[in-house]
């Protein structure tokens, strides 16, 4: 393979953060239609591939993440609980590299997806511990995304 005229490493972060924010931007849009669901799903797609190539654990937890979140979204349960386990799997390798933020938004992704898949003792745990996180948000800005992405939706759904 020949050398590209860019720096590869500067590329593969550059597309991640974009990637990433275009994926985030039709998540937190009011509505969409299907044709922004498919490209929501694939700007997640593309940004989770860049960040493997160069992020560090902390940034691979959040690209499942935000994969489980758009898979939510769209309506496809096994595919969110397939990238919740992701993100609580690195989660559990993340430790210390976890914000605050990151453990509320993986057990969040984790609640829904589980109960979405109607799996409800899985789903009433992890409502458990992102309940218990959130009682240490402290940012305002997060507060406000954790209703908007995670307590609004839950409202919405039945727990057992």
């Amino acid at each position: 393979m020949t050398q590209p005229p860019f720096d590869v490493q500067r590329a593969h972060r550059w597309f991640a953060v974009e990637l990433n924010n275009l994926a985030w931007e039709i998540v937190e849009a009011d509505s969409r239609t299907e044709d922004q669901i498919q490209e929501m799903i694939h700007a997640a797609h593309g940004a989770c591939y860049h960040w493997m190539q160069v992020g560090a654990l902390i940034n691979h937890q959040r690209a499942y993440n935000l994969l489980a979140h758009v898979y939510l979204i769209a309506g496809d349960g096994d595919a969110a609980l397939r990238y919740a386990f992701k993100c609580l799997a690195i989660g559990e390798q993340a430790g210390d590299q976890q914000e605050t933020f990151d453990i509320v938004t993986k057990h969040g992704a984790a609640a829904l997806a589980f109960n979405l898949a109607q799996q409800h003792e899985q789903a009433n745990e992890h409502k458990y511990a992102f309940d218990e996180a959130c009682k240490m948000l402290k940012h305002p800005d997060e507060i406000k995304a954790v209703k908007q992405l995670y307590i609004e939706p839950m409202g919405k759904m039945r727990w057992e």
